[in-house]
């Protein structure tokens, strides 16, 4: 058996370290469209997700 602690695995970039002050820089133009862009995929994701889930049936 395992004593070790589980690690977690994502997709996500750890930014624990990075320095985000160069970001003061970029327009908010492009920040905006950049989160914009981010949210359409999220939400694409999410559609699929349900779209699956609304085809299970109870005789499962």
């Amino acid at each position: 058996m395992d004593a070790g602690e589980d690690v977690l695995r994502s997709d996500l970039i750890d930014l624990t370290d990075a320095d985000l002050s160069p970001l003061d820089s970029v327009p908010n133009e492009v920040l905006l469209a950049a989160l914009e862009r981010l949210r359409r995929r999220s939400a694409a994701v999410g559609d699929q997700y349900a779209g699956w889930q609304s085809v299970i049936d109870g005789d499962d």
